[in-house]
């Protein structure tokens, strides 16, 4: 063979400088992207085996496992307690099966505890007319209500709502944490929210969901990011070299 048929046969780099830089630039991106899917995914598998685990728990049932300070995160409980049926919160844009509505909020007295218990009686359908609230059953005194304990998690984007004070109750907001109900209430309130079962007194439609994503669609979409990076890095090749015209001739 020949020394220019072997620089022929040969496999060669042929930079492009536009199509290197936007490679440079894009690989980082789409390489990122799927990591940051991975540990998001990690995170919704800790929030699945978190609430796995302690909704087999015993259900807490006395004021005094209350306000234990134990982690009663998605903790099964049945409370007793006298409902505020006239300060009532209408958490704001809260959609459900693809219709506009609201979640209710409302303070419970329990027996033997100074503070508070935030409840979250499920959603309620909005009216189409703005100005018009929703009619809230009320909750007969003294009652067993039953649901699941919950702390709101860090994080998610929340757009003010100018709403620094109570005027008029109920009160729709749009945002609401345990925080902000000390602040808008006035009072002490216990760490968790009881969110309701369907079967507690006061129910009306729940249907709570732990994640929103599943931990399996977040790798689903990492793979797919990896993917694009891979092919792109392809791409990148085939584009600044004879790479495809030396492999055709290595089979020849």
């Amino acid at each position: 063979m020949t020394g220019s048929a072997q620089k022929t046969n040969s496999f060669k780099w042929q930079p492009n400088a536009k199509l290197l830089v936007f490679s440079l630039l894009m690989m980082p991106l789409l390489l990122s992207l799927g990591f940051w899917q991975l540990e998001r995914g990690d995170e919704k598998q800790q929030i699945v085996d978190h609430h796995a685990h302690n909704q087999q728990l015993p259900p807490v049932i006395s004021p005094e496992q209350l306000a234990s300070g134990e982690d009663h995160q998605y903790r099964l409980a049945w409370i007793r307690g006298t409902v505020d049926n006239q300060r009532v919160i209408i958490l704001d844009n809260r959609v459900k099966n693809g219709r506009p509505g609201y979640e209710i909020l409302q303070p419970v007295t329990v027996s033997g505890l100074s503070e508070k218990l935030l409840i979250n009686r499920g959603w309620i359908e909005a009216s189409l007319d703005r100005e018009l609230l929703p009619e809230i059953p009320t909750i007969a005194d003294n009652v067993q209500l039953r649901g699941y304990l919950y702390h709101a998690l860090k994080g998610g984007y929340r757009l003010d709502d100018g709403i620094r004070k109570v005027q008029q109750w109920p009160s729709r907001v749009g945002w609401i944490t345990l925080e902000r109900a000390e602040e808008l209430f006035g009072e002490s309130f216990l760490p968790y929210q009881l969110r309701l079962d369907q079967d507690s007194p006061g129910a009306l439609k729940t249907g709570w969901t732990t994640v929103a994503v599943q931990p399996e669609k977040h790798v689903g979409y990492a793979v797919q990011w990896f993917a694009m990076a891979f092919t792109l890095l392809i791409m990148t090749i085939i584009a600044n070299s004879n790479v495809v015209s030396w492999i055709r001739k290595k089979h020849q």
